[in-house]
């Protein structure tokens, strides 16, 4: 089974090529200075089925996904709360953490932080600068992107963009120069280390290289992130790396579009740059929000509504009541089945450039079929592996409301007595549900179950 993806470099969708032992897969990473807000987690989420979806279609991936710990932010929250760099950005990636366990987030087999890779952070930029691709001003270093023939071939942006984007710096040769290494400066204090173009810290773009070279090596299979990382940050990437080495750095580029709320674009001064925290506060579930925010196909900039975590309830709700169902009419758990079933073409649909809106509509349409009709259980058992396979692929296989198996054949028994007006029995069968610490309430496709506090 082979997967297709959208490559942003050749700007077409393409197979992704299994290659070597493992298939190398690096994304950026959170930056450990605030929360990580449901803009970034729509990256992550990304990141995540793309991880997922190689593991199932046999690519044996190696996910590699940073962590920033030293930039301007850092330094600067540290400095003003008075405390060491570590123990400031540890207590925000602690947090980050415990978001991807909530939202089901698979960790990455490997997760590098740049403070622990200044070593190589600082020998890359030696080789670039004995390569004739750098120069020193004042203490620090800068890619001269003039020395590089292919710069801007990954956001394909013209001159006069490439230099409005550029960093604003007096020492640079060119706008459009990149700072490898940041000489130090008073305002950094106790935060900076030692190296051969003297004491600093290493630019953003660099510790990116660094890590993904350190862990993948050259020309490894996709490199990923949010559509604003595309420039300069990948651009940059993708020049540095390959000026030092001499070989191509990724093969294939994966970026996931930005996300709006209400129709407008994330900001803190328009009070819509939610939390994960903040989502839940109002009544939300994690599963909830990650439904939402993969229900959009990835190319696609999503529109987040309070309405679509609403509508992400009910959906979910419905996966659930007939994965339970299959499992019942399967009877038994059992491996994953080889043979065609009527869910097969939900996961062409994903491995066709992650499509999870196609996916879903398969799943639902299969999903409304299977309601008016019951497999039987020959057909239920092949069903059961492959919705195993689907539900893993989404993250959703896990149950997001834990409802135990009895309270669940409680529910189904008072729907059936509700579809046959037998209301005496419906009414005990509640009681029972709320003398077992669970309230249900009738909704117009079956029901609701909510544990009460």
């Amino acid at each position: 089974m082979h997967i297709r993806l959208y490559d942003t470099l050749s700007r077409r969708v393409k197979t992704l090529e299994p290659y070597g032992e493992r298939f190398g897969f690096y994304c950026c990473g959170p930056t450990a200075y605030s929360f990580a807000h449901i803009g970034n987690f729509r990256t992550f989420l990304a990141a995540d089925l793309l991880y997922r979806v190689l593991a199932l279609a046999g690519y044996n991936p190696f996910y590699v996904r940073n962590v920033t710990d030293v930039d301007d932010k850092t330094i600067a929250g540290a400095q003003r709360e008075g405390v060491s760099l570590y123990a400031f950005t540890s207590h925000w990636e602690d947090i980050f953490h415990s978001d991807c366990v909530a939202l089901n987030l698979l960790p990455p087999d490997c997760e590098p932080h740049a403070v622990g890779h200044m070593e190589e952070q600082i020998a890359l930029i030696q080789t670039l600068i004995d390569k004739k691709f750098a120069y020193g001003r004042e203490g620090s270093v800068y890619f001269d992107v003039s020395t590089w023939k292919h710069y801007g071939r990954l956001s394909r942006l013209d001159e006069r963009e490439l230099r409005m984007g550029a960093e604003v710096s007096s020492n640079k040769e060119a706008a459009e120069d990149f700072a490898l290494w940041k000489a130090y400066k008073p305002m950094d204090g106790s935060i900076f280390w030692d190296s051969p173009f003297g004491k600093g810290r290493p630019g953003w773009h660099i510790e990116c290289s660094a890590m993904a070279l350190k862990y993948l090596g050259n020309n490894f299979g996709v490199h990923g992130g949010g559509m604003d990382l595309c420039f300069p940050h990948h651009e940059n990437e993708i020049a540095q790396s390959e000026a030092a080495t001499g070989q191509p750095f990724a093969r294939h580029w994966f970026h996931v579009a930005h996300l709006c709320v209400n129709g407008e674009k994330m900001s803190k001064s328009l009070g819509n740059l939610y939390t994960l925290a903040e989502i839940e506060q109002k009544g939300y579930t994690p599963m909830e929000l990650r439904y939402a925010l993969l229900a959009g196909h990835y190319r696609q900039p999503l529109n987040f509504t309070f309405e679509s975590l609403h509508a992400a309830r009910k959906a979910l709700e419905r996966l659930e009541r007939f994965g339970r169902k299959l499992q019942e009419l399967a009877g038994v758990e059992v491996p994953m089945a080889s043979e065609f079933c009527s869910l097969a073409p939900a996961w062409d649909a994903i491995c066709d450039d992650l499509n999870v809106p196609e996916a879903l509509g398969r799943v639902f349409s299969h999903v409304h079929q299977c309601e008016l009709n019951p497999p039987v259980q020959v057909q239920a058992v092949n069903e059961w592996a492959e919705w195993q396979r689907l539900m893993f692929a989404l993250g959703f296989h896990r149950n997001a409301m834990e409802i135990p198996m009895e309270i669940e054949h409680l529910a189904q028994e008072r729907l059936t007595a509700r579809k046959d007006r037998n209301f005496t029995r419906a009414d005990s069968l509640r009681k029972q549900l709320e003398a077992f610490g669970w309230a249900i309430e009738d909704t117009a496709d079956g029901y609701r179950l909510q544990k009460l506090r």
